[in-house]
């Protein structure tokens, strides 16, 4: 099968200082690919550099690779070499992107339902009430209750969790044939960080899209991917189906994740947590 996006040494600079180095990986239709990784590894600034959005109102530059998605009609296009006009068709239409708190993202003066109209209008042409229609079909794919109702409300109103599955409405709201996600369920307690992740996992089969999940959590990575890239200090260290990973990694870093994942018991004789020990990467 033919991957739909494939990085391909991807390095990403600010000033002086090297954010990624190096980075390739593909991801196919309807799989979960889990880039994972202490904060400052590199992960989302990967992610931001897909979207082309690392390069927008920071000092960030790709400096070489390339970003090969495969474009509706088959051809694969490298996103590093595309217009800013371009990128702006793409981005949120063909390949979306939910954030990390989407407090920060959602306008806080615009009813949810008209920011998601918005984004439907924009890139599938439709008029106010189609638009509206949309979002009513996405809230309710989503499982946001009494869906006519929340549409009319604002980001303030909603809990975390109703914001995030917002956030995924607008996302899911083009048919994109990528899904990023960023730390999707970093803010939200455990119950609704499972139900978040449930969703993403039924979206997914649903609707066949390719989805890159950005996250520290193994936890996470467990549940929702299929398999998993590992960074550490702006490289790769490991890649690998996610039984792989669990089951054998080689990589003392990758071990190290693994290790930290707090395990029912654990403490037994314990009077306070081991430190654990720190792991360089040498390229």
């Amino acid at each position: 099968m033919e991957p739909v996006l494939s990085v391909r040494g991807l390095t990403v600079t600010f000033g002086s200082f090297t954010a990624v180095e190096d980075v390739s990986f593909d991801i196919h239709a309807g799989q979960t690919l889990a880039v994972v990784g202490e904060s400052g590894s590199g992960k989302s600034v990967t992610a931001l550099s897909i979207m082309r959005l690392v390069e927008l109102g920071t000092r960030g530059k790709i400096e070489r690779g390339e970003i090969l998605f495969r474009a509706p009609d088959g051809e694969m296009i490298d996103l590093v070499q595309q217009p800013e006009g371009e990128m702006r068709a793409i981005r949120g239409n063909q390949i979306s992107m939910i954030f990390q708190e989407p407090l920060t993202s959602l306008n806080p003066v615009y009813s949810v339902g008209d920011q998601v109209a918005e984004a439907v209008i924009l890139h599938q042409g439709l008029d106010k009430e189609a638009a509206n229609e949309r979002v009513l079909e996405m809230f309710r794919l989503v499982r946001i209750p009494e869906a006519e109702k929340r549409m009319v409300q604002f980001p303030h109103e909603m809990s975390g969790g109703m914001r995030q599955r917002v956030m995924i409405a607008m996302a899911l709201s083009c048919d994109p044939k990528v899904l990023i996600a960023d730390e999707p369920t970093t803010a939200l307690d455990v119950t609704i960080q499972a139900q978040i992740l449930g969703l993403m996992r039924d979206l997914r089969e649903q609707t066949g899209a390719a989805v890159l999940i950005i996250t520290h959590d193994m936890g996470v990575v467990a549940e929702v991917a299929d398999d998993v890239v590992v960074m550490n200090r702006a490289n790769v260290v490991e890649r690998g189906p996610v039984t792989q990973i669990f089951e054998a990694a080689t990589e003392p870093y990758t071990r190290a994740l693994l290790a930290s994942v707090p395990r029912l018991g654990s403490m037994a004789g314990r009077d306070e947590p081991a430190p654990f020990d720190l792991v360089e990467y040498q390229p």
